[in-house]
């Protein structure tokens, strides 16, 4: 379990800070995806990708779980260091930009928590539409169908300008 842990954290951080948007919330949503992962690892078919299990688990902690920020409508960061974290964990050639991803983050932020998910796996994480079909257990086309509406919702919302 160790190799996994170092193997994997890195990345399932990354992901949790991009579902909750804060450190606070991605911080319980990482340590609850790996006390389930290590209580549920003799389920765990080795045959299989670990990275999309451990995913899929962390998928289903954050709908499940009530008091994660996909709840509220506005991203605020706590501190400075937070929002630096989090811009940190968004890979760009070029950090000068970093501050042009506010708006994104706050409008990806904002979607329907289905959209988000699969916006999520798509662009911040790189799964294919069947990937992500086959993590969230939904049809491919369905995956489709929520990446466009995701994609419409946003282009709406940056175009607007729309407070977050």
């Amino acid at each position: 379990m160790e190799f996994f842990v170092d193997r994997y954290s890195m990345d399932l951080t990354r992901f949790c800070i991009s579902l909750c948007g804060n450190n606070h919330d991605a911080e319980d949503l990482f340590q609850e995806t790996w006390y389930k992962a290590v209580k549920n690892f003799d389920k765990y078919d080795k045959n299989l990708p670990f990275d999309k299990w451990l995913f899929s688990i962390c998928i289903n902690t954050f709908k499940n779980h009530k008091k994660l920020f996909y709840n509220k409508q506005k991203v605020e960061f706590g501190t400075d260091e937070e929002k630096q974290a989090f811009l940190n964990s968004i890979p760009c050639e070029d950090d000068e930009d970093s501050d042009s991803y506010i708006d994104l983050h706050s409008a990806v932020c904002s979607l329907p928590k289905k959209l988000k998910i699969v916006v999520v796996l798509r662009y911040f994480n790189g799964y294919s539409t069947k990937e992500i079909s086959e993590l969230l257990k939904i049809p491919e086309g369905t995956v489709k169908s929520r990446l466009f509406s995701a994609r419409e919702n946003l282009k709406r919302r940056l175009k607007r300008g729309q407070d977050f």
